[in-house]
């Protein structure tokens, strides 16, 4: 095993725990997208996935440009309005609007990522 660096990846053991993390924000908000799109409940788990899908694509940028896919990020984009849309109603008022708009400061955020 070689060690090419001091940084926590910079080993041949360690240097692809990034690509495995963001390969496993993808797979679980694939799984949850395909959960949204036919549900009608208040709560959901997307824009916590997605908050720190940003947080590993933050440190491993390289890794997240190559993996994100920018018609993937449109589309779970999509299904979130489309949830939003069925729900809004059901969501109490004082917090409605704040679920909106971070929904939409998150994938913004997502955007800037991917190919």
């Amino acid at each position: 095993m070689k060690i090419f660096s001091t940084a926590p990846e910079g080993n041949e053991l360690a240097q692809y725990v990034g690509v495995d993390y963001i390969k496993f924000s993808i797979s679980t908000i694939e799984s949850v997208t395909d959960w949204m799109k036919n549900n009608d409940n208040v709560a959901q788990p997307l824009l916590a996935n997605i908050d720190l899908l940003l947080m590993i694509s933050h440190k491993y940028s390289t890794d997240a440009n190559l993996l994100l896919e920018k018609r993937k990020i449109q589309e779970w984009k999509q299904v979130f309005h489309d949830w939003f849309a069925r729900c809004e109603s059901k969501i109490h008022a004082k917090y409605r609007e704040g679920i909106k708009e971070n929904g939409d400061e998150l994938f913004i955020k997502l955007e800037q990522y991917g190919h």
